[in-house]
């Protein structure tokens, strides 16, 4: 099976700004900007450290200074930008102990989530997570590494939309993004198809009625982020900090 070619941070270290923005005059201009940088963060098209002057942001997005400065102050809010005194604003770095609260919030969250799901199973819902991991498979066969990471997170949505606890996707949210970013810079691409995998052993359990099991494969299935944190290279380390 085809793998997805994982960029190295230290190609990326220009300090250009890769991110785009299509305004829609039916929506906030900061709830744009703020999606926009967070994603640009997320999938770490901007690297920990990065200057983001609020000047230069302005004539990339052409939108004025206010917008600009409250997604900043919500990205700050969310841990994802630093602001310094006399300095300005920065992506900040990937925080180790704040991959481990994410990891623990995320954990206890998505677990309860799947318990109440494996109560209320069906063909129709299996089915449908079904088709997100095919379009995974996908992904890795024509080695889109976005599409890939996107249909990862339908996935892990889905059991809250089929709980009806969607408030509590958005919490999982927050915790997520600081995760994503990990994966992003320091994941393996031969990792993927054992993600795949994972996600279908999942369903298997769920398919069977197997509650318990379905959250230990769960709980499995996101503790390997640790595998990456005890393997970090010295080289990644000035994009983390303890």
């Amino acid at each position: 099976m085809a793998t997805i070619a994982v960029e190295r941070p230290e190609q990326r270290i220009d300090g250009r700004l890769d991110i785009a923005l299509e305004l829609d005059r039916k929506r906030p201009v900061a709830d744009q900007v703020y999606d926009a940088l967070k994603q640009a963060i997320v999938t770490t098209r901007l690297l920990p450290g990065l200057s983001l002057s609020e000047n230069r942001l302005c004539r990339h997005l052409s939108v004025s200074r206010t917008p600009v400065r409250t997604a900043i102050t919500r990205l700050v809010e969310e841990g994802l930008i630093d602001v310094y005194p006399q300095q300005g604003s920065f992506v900040a770095p990937i925080r180790l102990g704040g991959i481990s609260d994410s990891h623990f919030v995320r954990r206890s969250l998505e677990a309860a989530l799947l318990r109440d799901v494996a109560k209320i199973w069906t063909p129709a819902m299996s089915a449908e997570v079904r088709a997100i991991i095919d379009s995974q498979d996908a992904a890795i066969m024509a080695k889109d590494a976005d599409l890939f990471h996107d249909e990862d997170e339908r996935f892990h949505r889905s059991f809250s939309v089929f709980a009806g606890r969607e408030g509590v996707w958005s919490t999982v949210l927050v915790a997520r993004a600081r995760l994503r970013r990990f994966m992003r810079l320091f994941g393996r691409s031969e990792r993927l198809p054992e993600v795949v995998a994972e996600h279908r052993a999942i369903i298997d359990a769920l398919d069977a009625g197997r509650a318990n099991d379905a959250v230990a494969r769960l709980e499995y299935h996101l503790d390997r982020i640790f595998i990456l944190l005890e393997q970090l290279p010295d080289r990644y380390r000035p994009y983390v900090a303890d």
